[in-house]
Protein backbone atom coordinates (compact mmCIF):
# COMPACT_ATOMS: atom_id res chain seq x y z
CA UNK A 1 0.00 0.00 0.00
CA UNK A 2 1.64 3.61 -1.18
CA UNK A 3 2.25 5.93 1.60
CA UNK A 4 -0.39 8.50 2.21
CA UNK A 5 1.52 12.50 1.12
CA UNK A 6 0.42 14.81 3.55
CA UNK A 7 2.03 18.62 4.94
CA UNK A 8 0.86 21.20 7.17
CA UNK A 9 2.28 24.71 6.44
CA UNK A 10 1.66 27.54 8.88
CA UNK A 11 2.04 30.94 6.89
CA UNK A 12 3.28 33.49 9.86
CA UNK A 13 2.58 37.00 8.59
CA UNK A 14 3.26 40.41 9.93
CA UNK A 15 0.56 42.44 9.86
CA UNK A 16 1.83 45.99 10.95
CA UNK A 17 1.01 49.10 8.85
CA UNK A 18 4.36 48.34 6.26
CA UNK A 19 3.39 45.36 5.04
CA UNK A 20 0.01 45.45 2.79
CA UNK A 21 2.63 44.66 -0.38
CA UNK A 22 3.90 41.59 0.84
CA UNK A 23 0.01 40.46 1.64
CA UNK A 24 -0.61 41.62 -1.83
CA UNK A 25 2.24 39.57 -3.16
CA UNK A 26 1.30 36.68 -1.36
CA UNK A 27 -1.93 36.40 -2.22
CA UNK A 28 -1.56 36.26 -6.07
CA UNK A 29 1.37 33.96 -5.70
CA UNK A 30 -0.11 30.95 -3.60
CA UNK A 31 -0.90 28.91 -6.48
CA UNK A 32 2.82 28.45 -7.26
CA UNK A 33 3.57 27.30 -3.42
CA UNK A 34 0.49 24.82 -4.20
CA UNK A 35 1.11 22.89 -7.85
CA UNK A 36 4.49 20.69 -6.52
CA UNK A 37 2.14 19.29 -3.92
CA UNK A 38 -0.32 18.61 -6.60
CA UNK A 39 1.93 17.81 -9.25
CA UNK A 40 3.62 15.16 -6.45
CA UNK A 41 -0.21 13.79 -5.46
CA UNK A 42 -0.31 15.00 -2.10
CA UNK A 43 -3.47 13.35 -0.40
CA UNK A 44 -3.62 16.42 2.15
CA UNK A 45 -1.69 19.76 2.52
CA UNK A 46 -3.62 21.94 5.59
CA UNK A 47 -2.85 25.52 5.46
CA UNK A 48 -2.54 27.15 8.58
CA UNK A 49 -2.19 31.29 8.71
CA UNK A 50 -0.75 33.54 11.40
CA UNK A 51 -0.94 37.07 10.91
CA UNK A 52 0.12 38.74 13.77
CA UNK A 53 0.12 42.65 15.25
CA UNK A 54 0.24 44.79 18.67
CA UNK A 55 -1.02 47.84 19.52
CA UNK A 56 -1.01 49.52 23.14
CA UNK A 57 -4.45 48.68 24.59
CA UNK A 58 -5.86 50.38 28.12
CA UNK A 59 -2.01 50.39 29.57
CA UNK A 60 -1.19 47.17 28.23
CA UNK A 61 0.11 45.37 24.57
CA UNK A 62 -2.77 43.68 22.92
CA UNK A 63 -2.08 41.08 20.11
CA UNK A 64 -4.33 40.89 17.34
CA UNK A 65 -3.91 37.15 15.82
CA UNK A 66 -5.79 36.62 12.56
CA UNK A 67 -6.27 33.14 11.25
CA UNK A 68 -7.85 31.02 8.36
CA UNK A 69 -11.50 30.74 10.62
CA UNK A 70 -10.92 34.85 11.17
CA UNK A 71 -9.71 36.88 14.18
CA UNK A 72 -11.71 36.38 17.41
CA UNK A 73 -9.45 36.92 20.12
CA UNK A 74 -10.87 32.92 21.23
CA UNK A 75 -8.60 31.68 18.82
CA UNK A 76 -5.54 31.59 20.80
CA UNK A 77 -7.36 30.27 23.94
CA UNK A 78 -8.53 27.19 20.97
CA UNK A 79 -4.52 26.62 20.27
CA UNK A 80 -3.84 26.34 23.94
CA UNK A 81 -6.99 24.32 24.81
CA UNK A 82 -7.90 21.38 22.53
CA UNK A 83 -6.19 19.80 20.16
CA UNK A 84 -8.98 18.40 18.31
CA UNK A 85 -11.00 21.59 17.84
CA UNK A 86 -7.84 23.65 17.14
CA UNK A 87 -6.99 21.53 14.24
CA UNK A 88 -10.39 22.10 12.97
CA UNK A 89 -10.20 25.95 13.80
CA UNK A 90 -6.52 26.76 13.11
CA UNK A 91 -6.06 24.76 9.69
CA UNK A 92 -7.72 24.55 6.31
CA UNK A 93 -9.64 21.08 5.62
CA UNK A 94 -7.57 17.73 4.69
CA UNK A 95 -7.01 16.85 1.37
CA UNK A 96 -6.29 19.93 -1.54
CA UNK A 97 -6.60 23.13 0.01
CA UNK A 98 -9.38 26.03 -0.83
CA UNK A 99 -6.72 28.13 -2.20
CA UNK A 100 -9.34 31.00 -3.28
CA UNK A 101 -10.79 31.15 0.24
CA UNK A 102 -7.07 30.97 2.26
CA UNK A 103 -6.52 34.05 -0.66
CA UNK A 104 -9.63 35.39 0.46
CA UNK A 105 -8.18 35.00 4.18
CA UNK A 106 -5.29 37.16 3.42
CA UNK A 107 -7.18 39.76 1.24
CA UNK A 108 -9.46 40.80 4.47
CA UNK A 109 -6.61 41.30 6.98
CA UNK A 110 -5.98 45.32 7.55
CA UNK A 111 -2.69 45.90 8.28
CA UNK A 112 -1.68 48.52 11.18
CA UNK A 113 -0.19 49.05 14.58
CA UNK A 114 3.18 47.35 15.35
CA UNK A 115 4.40 43.56 16.02
CA UNK A 116 5.81 41.09 17.97
CA UNK A 117 7.83 38.56 15.69
CA UNK A 118 9.27 36.25 18.46
CA UNK A 119 6.08 35.83 20.21
CA UNK A 120 4.10 35.12 17.30
CA UNK A 121 6.38 32.02 15.76
CA UNK A 122 6.30 30.52 19.48
CA UNK A 123 2.24 29.97 18.60
CA UNK A 124 3.09 29.28 15.41
CA UNK A 125 5.35 26.49 16.37
CA UNK A 126 2.87 25.49 19.27
CA UNK A 127 0.29 24.66 16.19
CA UNK A 128 -1.73 21.07 16.04
CA UNK A 129 0.48 19.87 13.61
CA UNK A 130 -0.15 16.00 11.94
CA UNK A 131 2.23 13.09 13.83
CA UNK A 132 5.64 12.93 12.46
CA UNK A 133 5.31 9.51 10.64
CA UNK A 134 2.16 11.27 8.32
CA UNK A 135 2.73 14.32 7.19
CA UNK A 136 5.70 17.32 6.78
CA UNK A 137 5.59 20.30 8.57
CA UNK A 138 6.67 23.75 7.61
CA UNK A 139 6.17 27.37 8.96
CA UNK A 140 6.99 30.33 6.37
CA UNK A 141 7.73 33.50 7.96
CA UNK A 142 7.46 36.91 6.10
CA UNK A 143 8.24 39.90 8.06
CA UNK A 144 9.70 43.47 7.53
CA UNK A 145 11.37 44.53 10.95
CA UNK A 146 14.18 43.11 13.07
CA UNK A 147 13.09 40.48 15.63
CA UNK A 148 14.42 42.85 18.39
CA UNK A 149 12.22 45.50 17.34
CA UNK A 150 8.41 46.42 16.99
CA UNK A 151 6.72 45.88 20.41
CA UNK A 152 10.22 44.75 21.56
CA UNK A 153 12.56 48.04 20.90
CA UNK A 154 12.66 49.31 24.36
CA UNK A 155 14.31 45.70 25.70
CA UNK A 156 17.65 44.43 25.53
CA UNK A 157 18.43 42.38 22.36
CA UNK A 158 20.38 40.04 24.81
CA UNK A 159 17.09 38.24 27.51
CA UNK A 160 14.96 38.79 23.74
CA UNK A 161 17.61 36.28 21.81
CA UNK A 162 18.05 33.71 25.32
CA UNK A 163 14.07 33.06 25.23
CA UNK A 164 14.18 33.33 21.58
CA UNK A 165 16.48 30.14 21.93
CA UNK A 166 13.56 28.60 23.65
CA UNK A 167 11.53 28.93 20.69
CA UNK A 168 14.05 27.56 18.13
CA UNK A 169 14.80 24.37 20.47
CA UNK A 170 10.99 23.74 20.15
CA UNK A 171 11.48 24.10 16.34
CA UNK A 172 13.86 21.61 16.39
CA UNK A 173 12.31 19.02 18.51
CA UNK A 174 9.23 18.98 16.80
CA UNK A 175 10.99 18.80 13.62
CA UNK A 176 9.22 21.93 11.87
CA UNK A 177 11.14 23.11 8.86
CA UNK A 178 11.43 27.18 8.92
CA UNK A 179 11.26 29.16 6.09
CA UNK A 180 12.08 32.89 7.47
CA UNK A 181 11.90 36.07 5.05
CA UNK A 182 13.41 38.64 7.34
CA UNK A 183 16.05 41.54 7.60
CA UNK A 184 19.40 40.46 8.80
CA UNK A 185 19.85 40.96 12.84
CA UNK A 186 21.66 39.13 15.88
CA UNK A 187 18.03 37.19 16.34
CA UNK A 188 18.34 35.98 12.75
CA UNK A 189 22.16 35.44 13.16
CA UNK A 190 21.25 32.84 15.87
CA UNK A 191 18.52 31.44 14.41
CA UNK A 192 20.21 30.10 11.36
CA UNK A 193 22.46 27.98 13.36
CA UNK A 194 19.87 25.79 14.06
CA UNK A 195 18.81 22.58 11.78
CA UNK A 196 15.93 23.03 9.03
CA UNK A 197 16.09 26.86 9.27
CA UNK A 198 16.14 28.62 5.93
CA UNK A 199 16.64 32.03 6.20
CA UNK A 200 16.27 34.90 3.15
CA UNK A 201 17.00 38.15 4.53
CA UNK A 202 15.39 41.21 3.10
CA UNK A 203 15.44 45.35 3.45
CA UNK A 204 13.98 46.36 6.84
CA UNK A 205 11.19 48.75 6.27
CA UNK A 206 12.53 52.24 7.42
CA UNK A 207 9.27 54.66 8.59
CA UNK A 208 8.93 57.49 6.18
CA UNK A 209 11.31 56.29 3.41
CA UNK A 210 9.62 56.92 -0.27
CA UNK A 211 8.64 53.62 -1.89
CA UNK A 212 7.29 51.46 0.89
CA UNK A 213 7.29 48.29 -1.35
CA UNK A 214 10.80 48.20 -1.89
CA UNK A 215 11.48 45.36 0.94
CA UNK A 216 9.48 42.99 -1.28
CA UNK A 217 9.91 44.50 -4.49
CA UNK A 218 13.02 42.41 -5.51
CA UNK A 219 11.85 39.04 -4.86
CA UNK A 220 9.92 37.26 -7.05
CA UNK A 221 6.91 35.65 -5.31
CA UNK A 222 6.39 33.02 -7.62
CA UNK A 223 9.78 31.65 -8.02
CA UNK A 224 10.38 31.41 -4.20
CA UNK A 225 7.16 29.85 -2.94
CA UNK A 226 7.60 27.61 -5.95
CA UNK A 227 10.73 26.50 -4.72
CA UNK A 228 9.68 25.92 -1.36
CA UNK A 229 6.98 24.31 -2.67
CA UNK A 230 9.05 21.41 -4.31
CA UNK A 231 11.60 21.53 -1.77
CA UNK A 232 8.71 19.87 0.67
CA UNK A 233 6.87 17.90 -1.51
CA UNK A 234 9.90 16.62 -2.44
CA UNK A 235 11.39 16.14 1.40
CA UNK A 236 11.56 12.80 3.37
CA UNK A 237 8.81 12.11 5.94
CA UNK A 238 10.11 11.73 9.36
CA UNK A 239 9.83 8.54 10.72
CA UNK A 240 10.81 9.32 14.29
CA UNK A 241 8.06 10.26 17.44
CA UNK A 242 7.89 13.62 18.88
CA UNK A 243 8.97 14.14 22.24
CA UNK A 244 8.02 16.25 25.03
CA UNK A 245 8.47 20.06 24.31
CA UNK A 246 7.83 23.75 25.97
CA UNK A 247 4.48 25.40 25.11
CA UNK A 248 3.56 28.86 25.33
CA UNK A 249 7.45 29.88 25.90
CA UNK A 250 6.08 33.54 26.85
CA UNK A 251 3.66 32.21 28.90
CA UNK A 252 0.60 33.35 26.48
CA UNK A 253 -1.23 30.37 27.42
CA UNK A 254 -2.16 31.65 30.41
CA UNK A 255 -3.32 35.43 29.45
CA UNK A 256 -6.75 36.94 29.24
CA UNK A 257 -8.33 37.47 26.37
CA UNK A 258 -7.99 41.07 26.68
CA UNK A 259 -4.43 40.30 25.92
CA UNK A 260 -5.67 39.08 22.64
CA UNK A 261 -8.03 41.85 21.63
CA UNK A 262 -10.88 40.97 23.57
CA UNK A 263 -12.83 43.79 25.16
CA UNK A 264 -12.21 44.04 29.07
CA UNK A 265 -15.46 43.08 29.48
CA UNK A 266 -15.62 40.34 27.46
CA UNK A 267 -18.32 41.17 24.63
CA UNK A 268 -16.70 42.40 21.36
CA UNK A 269 -13.20 42.99 19.51
CA UNK A 270 -10.99 46.07 20.65
CA UNK A 271 -11.34 48.16 17.48
CA UNK A 272 -7.31 49.49 16.79
CA UNK A 273 -7.04 52.25 15.07
CA UNK A 274 -3.87 53.03 12.04
CA UNK A 275 -1.28 53.20 14.82
CA UNK A 276 1.83 53.47 13.00
CA UNK A 277 4.54 51.31 13.68
CA UNK A 278 7.39 52.51 15.31
CA UNK A 279 6.05 55.06 17.36
CA UNK A 280 7.53 54.68 20.79
CA UNK A 281 10.06 57.22 21.00
CA UNK A 282 13.94 57.40 20.45
CA UNK A 283 15.07 57.90 24.20
CA UNK A 284 18.64 59.82 23.10
CA UNK A 285 17.59 63.09 23.58
CA UNK A 286 15.57 65.33 25.93
CA UNK A 287 12.36 66.84 24.25
CA UNK A 288 12.24 70.82 23.94
CA UNK A 289 8.58 70.62 22.97
CA UNK A 290 5.79 68.12 21.83
CA UNK A 291 2.66 68.80 19.58
CA UNK A 292 -0.36 67.57 19.41
CA UNK A 293 -2.84 68.13 16.38
CA UNK A 294 -6.26 67.49 15.89
CA UNK A 295 -7.83 67.41 12.19
CA UNK A 296 -11.54 66.63 11.40
CA UNK A 297 -13.71 67.55 7.80
CA UNK A 298 -17.19 66.52 9.58
CA UNK A 299 -19.84 68.76 10.97
CA UNK A 300 -19.68 67.92 14.95
CA UNK A 301 -16.96 69.72 18.00
CA UNK A 302 -14.35 67.96 18.53
CA UNK A 303 -12.04 69.13 21.36
CA UNK A 304 -8.71 68.50 22.01
CA UNK A 305 -7.34 68.08 25.81
CA UNK A 306 -4.00 67.67 26.95
CA UNK A 307 -4.12 66.77 30.99
CA UNK A 308 -1.16 67.42 33.08
CA UNK A 309 0.75 65.89 35.99
CA UNK A 310 3.67 68.00 37.55
CA UNK A 311 6.36 66.52 39.23
CA UNK A 312 5.55 68.42 42.17
CA UNK A 313 2.12 65.74 42.02
CA UNK A 314 0.09 69.00 40.74
CA UNK A 315 -2.05 68.03 37.74
CA UNK A 316 -3.89 70.30 34.94
CA UNK A 317 -5.78 70.97 32.31
CA UNK A 318 -4.72 72.76 28.76
CA UNK A 319 -8.60 72.95 26.79
CA UNK A 320 -11.08 75.57 25.48
CA UNK A 321 -12.22 75.76 28.83
CA UNK A 322 -8.55 76.37 30.15
CA UNK A 323 -6.34 77.33 26.63
CA UNK A 324 -3.14 78.50 28.12
CA UNK A 325 -1.21 76.88 31.03
CA UNK A 326 2.02 78.65 30.92
CA UNK A 327 3.96 75.77 29.50
CA UNK A 328 1.39 74.23 27.13
CA UNK A 329 -1.22 76.35 25.23
CA UNK A 330 -4.32 75.41 22.54
CA UNK A 331 -4.06 77.13 19.84
CA UNK A 332 -8.08 77.92 19.33
CA UNK A 333 -11.64 76.26 19.81
CA UNK A 334 -12.59 75.48 16.76
CA UNK A 335 -15.98 74.65 17.45
CA UNK A 336 -18.44 72.77 15.04
CA UNK A 337 -15.52 74.62 12.66
CA UNK A 338 -15.89 76.77 9.45
CA UNK A 339 -13.05 75.12 7.46
CA UNK A 340 -15.97 71.70 6.22
CA UNK A 341 -15.38 72.93 2.58
CA UNK A 342 -11.76 73.30 2.98
CA UNK A 343 -9.55 69.97 1.71
CA UNK A 344 -7.44 71.06 5.30
CA UNK A 345 -10.59 70.89 7.41
CA UNK A 346 -10.82 71.84 10.63
CA UNK A 347 -7.90 71.72 13.16
CA UNK A 348 -6.74 72.64 17.11
CA UNK A 349 -3.23 72.19 18.75
CA UNK A 350 -1.82 71.77 21.93
CA UNK A 351 1.75 72.45 21.83
CA UNK A 352 3.85 72.14 25.05
CA UNK A 353 7.20 74.38 24.94
CA UNK A 354 8.59 73.37 28.18
CA UNK A 355 8.96 70.13 29.93
CA UNK A 356 10.33 71.61 33.24
CA UNK A 357 8.55 70.02 35.80
CA UNK A 358 6.12 68.13 33.57
CA UNK A 359 6.56 64.45 34.97
CA UNK A 360 3.25 63.13 32.64
CA UNK A 361 1.04 64.26 30.02
CA UNK A 362 -2.12 62.51 28.30
CA UNK A 363 -3.38 63.94 24.92
CA UNK A 364 -7.18 62.95 24.35
CA UNK A 365 -9.97 63.90 21.97
CA UNK A 366 -13.65 64.62 23.40
CA UNK A 367 -17.09 64.47 21.49
CA UNK A 368 -18.94 67.66 22.75
CA UNK A 369 -22.55 67.60 23.53
CA UNK A 370 -22.68 64.98 20.89
CA UNK A 371 -24.31 61.16 20.88
CA UNK A 372 -22.27 58.98 18.61
CA UNK A 373 -18.71 57.03 17.59
CA UNK A 374 -15.72 58.04 16.87
CA UNK A 375 -15.73 56.57 13.78
CA UNK A 376 -19.20 58.87 12.13
CA UNK A 377 -16.34 61.76 12.57
CA UNK A 378 -13.35 61.35 10.15
CA UNK A 379 -11.15 62.36 12.79
CA UNK A 380 -7.42 62.08 13.47
CA UNK A 381 -4.55 63.42 15.89
CA UNK A 382 -0.74 63.13 14.78
CA UNK A 383 1.61 63.68 17.90
CA UNK A 384 4.85 65.41 16.76
CA UNK A 385 8.16 66.37 18.66
CA UNK A 386 11.38 67.79 18.88
CA UNK A 387 13.37 65.02 18.58
CA UNK A 388 14.09 64.37 14.66
CA UNK A 389 14.24 60.67 15.09
CA UNK A 390 10.67 60.31 16.65
CA UNK A 391 8.41 59.03 14.30
CA UNK A 392 5.10 60.71 14.08
CA UNK A 393 2.36 59.04 15.97
CA UNK A 394 -0.83 59.03 13.77
CA UNK A 395 -4.15 58.18 15.31
CA UNK A 396 -7.29 57.63 13.30
CA UNK A 397 -10.22 57.83 15.49
CA UNK A 398 -12.38 54.67 14.23
CA UNK A 399 -13.50 53.20 17.11
CA UNK A 400 -17.18 51.80 17.00
CA UNK A 401 -17.41 52.06 20.76
CA UNK A 402 -20.29 54.91 21.84
CA UNK A 403 -18.11 56.26 24.21
CA UNK A 404 -16.81 60.16 24.06
CA UNK A 405 -13.52 59.95 25.12
CA UNK A 406 -10.39 58.53 23.08
CA UNK A 407 -6.97 58.90 24.87
CA UNK A 408 -4.47 59.44 21.78
CA UNK A 409 -0.91 59.37 23.47
CA UNK A 410 1.39 59.86 27.22
CA UNK A 411 4.49 61.76 27.04
CA UNK A 412 6.41 60.07 29.91
CA UNK A 413 9.17 62.57 31.37
CA UNK A 414 9.36 61.00 34.72
CA UNK A 415 13.34 60.53 33.42
CA UNK A 416 13.26 64.14 31.24
CA UNK A 417 16.68 62.30 30.36
CA UNK A 418 15.02 59.95 28.36
CA UNK A 419 11.84 60.81 27.65
CA UNK A 420 9.21 59.00 25.92
CA UNK A 421 5.96 59.00 24.17
CA UNK A 422 3.61 56.29 23.37
CA UNK A 423 0.18 55.79 21.09
CA UNK A 424 -2.84 54.45 23.74
CA UNK A 425 -5.87 54.98 21.37
CA UNK A 426 -8.05 53.90 24.03
CA UNK A 427 -11.81 55.18 24.15
CA UNK A 428 -13.40 55.79 27.15
CA UNK A 429 -16.71 57.27 28.58
CA UNK A 430 -15.63 58.86 31.68
CA UNK A 431 -12.95 62.06 31.96
CA UNK A 432 -9.52 60.61 31.47
CA UNK A 433 -7.34 60.84 34.65
CA UNK A 434 -3.49 61.34 34.24
CA UNK A 435 -3.38 59.82 37.57
CA UNK A 436 -4.98 56.52 36.97
CA UNK A 437 -2.68 53.76 37.51
CA UNK A 438 -3.32 52.25 34.12
CA UNK A 439 -1.10 54.28 32.34
CA UNK A 440 1.93 53.58 34.51
CA UNK A 441 2.84 51.01 32.20
CA UNK A 442 2.03 51.88 28.71
CA UNK A 443 4.52 50.87 26.07
CA UNK A 444 6.44 48.45 28.57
Amino acid sequence: MAEEKRADVVFVIDASDSMKPCFDKLRSSLKSFIQPFREEGFDSLRLGLLAYKAAPNNGKWAYFHSCVNGDDPNNMKILYGDDDEAKNALFTREGDPDVDGFCRRLDSIRCSADENSPLALDCAADFPFEPLCSARRVIVMFTDEKFETGVLKNEPIGPNCSVLERVMNKIVKRHITLYLFAPECEATDMMGEFSRVNIRNVPAFVEGQSGRTDTWDHIDFEKVLEGIGRSVSGSVLQVVDEGPFDKAVYGQDKWALSAWGAAESGGGVIDITNVKEGCALDMSEPLTWINAKLHWRTPVDLDLHAFVRLTDGSCHEVSFRNPNDGFMSLDRDAGIGNKLDDPRGNEENIRCISMDGIDRILFATKIFNEEGCFSDYNGSVEVTTSNPRQPMINVNMQSYENKTWCVIAMLDNSDPRAPRVFPINQVMSDDPDVNDPRWRNVGR
